[in-house]
């Protein structure tokens, strides 16, 4: 039987190091891709432990924004330019969205404390 859990302490790493009209640098891929695994893996050990619809279906969809996240840094870096893209930022919105919502939900429950067989 493995515990699994996740507080506050667990989501506040997860920041991208971005913010609106920054420049979209390899440090910025760098720190994404970082962040992204790190929730990824985390993400992973929740949904397999089995744990409730609502926080199954936050975890999923800010893995997903994290995931296009990086996807479309990597292209922006790839391509020389580092710009602030529309395309980055309108994923970095709604990415602020879900971690408010995985927030809001940890902060009304202190944590998420799941048993794994």
């Amino acid at each position: 039987m493995t515990k699994v859990d996740f507080t506050m302490a667990d989501l506040q790493p997860m920041s991208l190091g971005y913010e609106e009209g920054q420049d979209v640098t390899p440090e910025v891929l760098k720190r994404a891709e970082k962040t992204y695994q790190y929730f990824h893996n985390k993400y992973l050990e929740l949904v397999v432990s089995g744990v409730d619809k609502e926080l199954r279906d936050l975890l999923i969809f800010h893995d997903a924004l994290l995931e296009d996240f990086v996807g479309r840094v990597r292209q922006v870096v790839k391509s020389g330019y580092y710009y602030d893209s529309m395309g980055v930022f309108s994923v970095y919105l709604e990415y602020n969205d879900t971690y408010a919502e995985l927030r809001d939900y940890l902060n009304s429950r202190g944590s998420i404390d799941v048993q794994c067989f």
